[in-house]
């Protein structure tokens, strides 16, 4: 017997095409690479370097700012960073 309802309702927001020339999708692209240097370093060398390690409560606040500042905030074009991470533009114009 199927219990399933007879009407899926699906929540969520309808975004507008994403318009950005290529000089910023290069700025875009060395952002999100430099935070992800920035984040590495931080989790791999620095947490594990406080007193307890993953068990210091600046070690579960410094995770819960890396998150906020790609989720919480839009930064790094977050709602279309699956098209961001596809263009591969890293130099146009002077921009590294």
């Amino acid at each position: 017997m199927n219990n399933l309802p007879a009407v899926l309702e699906i929540y969520g927001e309808l975004l507008d095409d994403a318009v950005v020339t290529a000089e910023q999708m290069a700025r875009m692209n060395a952002a999100r690479a430099t935070f992800n240097e920035l984040r590495t370093i931080l989790l791999a060398q620095i947490v594990p370097s406080l007193d307890g390690g993953w068990s210091n409560p600046i070690a579960t606040e410094i995770e819960s700012r890396l998150e906020s500042i790609t989720l919480a905030t839009g930064n790094f074009f977050w709602k279309s960073r699956h098209a961001g991470a596809a263009h591969d533009a890293v130099h146009v114009g002077g921009v590294q």
